[in-house]
């Protein structure tokens, strides 16, 4: 999967929360959005699984554009991706292993190697112990994890995450940034954004994109074999 930003501009009752951005996502390479709050981030990454649209340029998904795509096509592009917001949209009234069971559910997967692989990926996470809870009996850092449970076993090809780790203390951040990398190397691409540092860094191998008042200010690029790192200043 390829998503392009073509001079890609928001704008919301006049006023631009993202300005003429360009960039190219691949599954082959992840990427970590970084800025402060207000830079754009969060409307960044919903015009990459069209939630929004642009009001200038585009955005296309493996060459269409997302502005041209019937409603259909819209949910069958977040069909293949895995989607995790700010405020988790857990089912309030099902278990943390239902929210988590769904999309083994949705792609067909038999029960009982559904449940069995709902269980493993609940140990990955080291959330075993809520899964019987639900989301209002969670704390915001355990309604993260769980989230990122459901879009993993959703088995995506890429992964958008804004601010997975926002609520989260350094070790369960940590595992956050295990269980993406896992998932990295097994080929699923990823676009995540964030404020810390630390995190980013974590994920080894990301390019950076940092923005400011919706404008993309500093490309990033990969470390190079030696150990340094590419950059380039828009």
């Amino acid at each position: 999967m390829t998503i392009t930003l073509d001079h890609a501009t928001v704008a919301f009752n006049g006023i631009a929360a993202l300005s003429d951005v360009s960039a190219t996502i691949t599954t082959d390479q992840p990427m970590v959005l970084t800025g402060p709050t207000g830079a754009g981030k969060t409307t960044l990454l919903r015009l990459l699984y069209a939630d929004l649209l642009p009001t200038g340029g585009q955005v296309l998904v493996d060459g269409v554009s997302t502005s041209s795509m019937k409603a259909k096509q819209r949910r069958a592009h977040r069909q293949r991706l895995g989607i995790v917001q700010q405020d988790c949209r857990l089912v309030s009234d099902y278990t943390v292993f239902d929210n988590v069971l769904m999309p083994y559910a949705l792609r067909g997967v038999p029960k009982t190697d559904a449940d069995r692989q709902c269980l493993e990926l609940l140990a990955d996470l080291n959330i075993s112990y809520v899964k019987h809870k639900l989301p209002r009996q969670l704390s915001g850092g355990e309604q993260h994890l769980v989230a990122l449970a459901r879009a993993l076993a959703m088995q995506p090809e890429l992964i958008i995450a804004d601010e997975p780790t926002g609520t989260l203390d350094d070790v369960t951040s940590n595992d956050v940034a295990i269980a993406l990398k896992h998932a990295i190397n097994r080929g699923v691409g990823l676009v995540v954004s964030t404020h810390s540092t630390a995190f980013a860094e974590a994920l080894a191998g990301a390019r950076v994109l940092k923005l400011s008042e919706g404008s993309i200010v500093h490309n990033q690029q990969p470390s190079t074999d030696d150990g340094r790192r590419t950059q380039d200043e828009l």
